[in-house]
């Protein structure tokens, strides 16, 4: 499959964006939810040293804390956020109005004076523990205690979906921005290469002679070239046709002396020459009208169909107007066809010219464009040509009727101009009962 530079170039920035954006948020997610777990630390670590400086040894010598915390959440029960003093041998000293009806997972390893972080799971919830353990000394000796403080992980979940949710929704839509902006910058980058592909498809039509406008810089070394090659093989053609001319010209004056000299001698070698003469000419006539064919270029104009149809038809009538032949044209003047104007008439003139030779007195000539094809009917009420022949006579020299004059080229050289311009040509009956040739372009 083939893609445009537009969509090749927006599917990769495509792929990059997405890519990026997705690295940039599992990034950023990443990121928040260390800064919000160490958040989380730093906050239960100092609920820890709140603990412990309210502790003191009453005169039992026991570790005594006030029943109410300075932290609102402690004093609250299902709060989410408990506290308590233990122990080395799990005996509970104190714990939080907030530890009602709550379970908290008992301190794997303890090591005295440092801070312990664990995740625990009880039940459903799951909890951020932080455990501390210090020794007290006291008239009996040293007490060691354990101060746990523990948050449901339900409040810091929470947070991290809420804060996901934005990430990923306020990417999407910066993600969606930035194509449209790239769409545009690529519309607009890309433009100049547009404006190429449309003069270029102006000169294959025919509508225009050379690449027009002004490009960037980066693409006017092409622009100049291909103008720089249009105006040099427009010269190149000017120049072959006229050497052509001066040819033609040229042969022209020694053939028409030999067709005098030919009349002095004898009657049979008279007819041999002149048979050869009028085959030599009849084959320079047409080398000549194949050369000059195959000399031109695609890039001519599209010119109107229906008043050179019309000024063969009446020249034509002109000539055969002992047969009083009803010529119709049926071409919308609208209708335009890509052709050199020379092998336009010379197309149209031979066809049109066989039709009025074998027709009775009917001709019809239509076009009409079909699937971007200009197609051109030519039919007679004629005779007609037999299904053996249609492909004999478009052989050079070869003719339906021998008794008819001509060379038999005409078709011939019809038929190697289509071959030029891609075109093709159809040899059928017509309603009418003669022939029917479709050509098209």
């Amino acid at each position: 499959m083939k893609f445009s530079i537009h969509s090749r170039i927006l599917f990769s920035a495509l792929i990059t964006l997405i890519l990026f954006m997705s690295l940039t948020g599992l990034v950023l997610e990443k990121a928040f939810r260390n800064n919000v777990e160490n958040a989380q630390r730093e906050y239960l670590r100092t609920q820890i040293y709140t603990l412990l400086a309210t502790a003191e040894i009453n005169e039992n010598n026991q570790l005594q804390l006030p029943q109410e915390i300075t932290e609102p959440r402690l004093n609250i029960s299902e709060s989410g956020l408990h506290a308590r003093v233990m122990t080395v041998s799990d005996k509970i000293v104190w714990q939080s109005k907030s530890m009602l009806n709550t379970k908290i997972p008992l301190p794997a390893k303890i090591k005295m004076g440092e801070f312990s972080f664990a995740n625990k799971s009880q039940g459903e919830n799951t909890y951020a523990l932080v455990n501390f353990t210090t020794i007290w000394i006291t008239d009996k000796g040293e007490l060691a205690y354990i101060f746990q403080v523990a948050e449901n992980k339900a409040v810091l979940n929470s947070q991290i979906t809420l804060f996901q949710q934005n990430l990923w929704g306020w990417l999407a839509g910066v993600s969606f921005i930035l194509i449209i902006i790239q769409t545009f910058i690529l519309r607009w980058g890309l433009k100049p290469l547009r404006h190429v592909a449309e003069d270029l498809s102006k000169i294959e039509k025919g509508e225009a002679q050379k690449l027009s406008g002004e490009y960037p810089k980066e693409i006017t070394p092409l622009t100049s070239n291909l103008n720089h090659l249009l105006d040099s093989s427009q010269q190149q053609l000017t120049r072959y046709r006229d050497a052509l001319g001066n040819m033609a010209h040229s042969l022209k004056t020694p053939i028409a002396v030999l067709q005098g000299i030919i009349e002095n001698i004898s009657i049979k070698e008279k007819n041999t020459a002149a048979e050869q003469l009028t085959t030599i000419n009849s084959i320079v006539e047409y080398q000549l009208q194949r050369a000059a064919t195959m000399g031109r270029l695609k890039s001519t104009q599209a010119i109107a169909l229906f008043p050179i149809a019309q000024k063969i038809i009446a020249t034509l009538g002109k000539v055969y107007k002992d047969k009083r032949i009803e010529s119709q044209l049926n071409i919308s003047s609208m209708l335009n066809i890509k052709i050199d104007e020379g092998d336009l008439f010379e197309l149209l003139g031979n066809l049109i010219e066989n039709a009025f030779k074998w027709s009775n007195n009917k001709v019809l000539v239509s076009a009409e464009t079909l699937d971007g094809q200009t197609q051109i009917t030519i039919e007679d009420d004629g005779p007609g040509i037999n299904k053996e022949q249609r492909d004999l006579i478009l052989l050079r020299g070869q003719r339906a009727d021998q008794s008819t004059p001509g060379h038999g080229l005409g078709l011939t050289m019809v038929n190697d101009m289509l071959l030029l311009y891609k075109g093709t040509m159809q040899i059928t009956t017509s309603a009418m009962g003669g022939a029917k040739i479709i050509i098209k372009i």
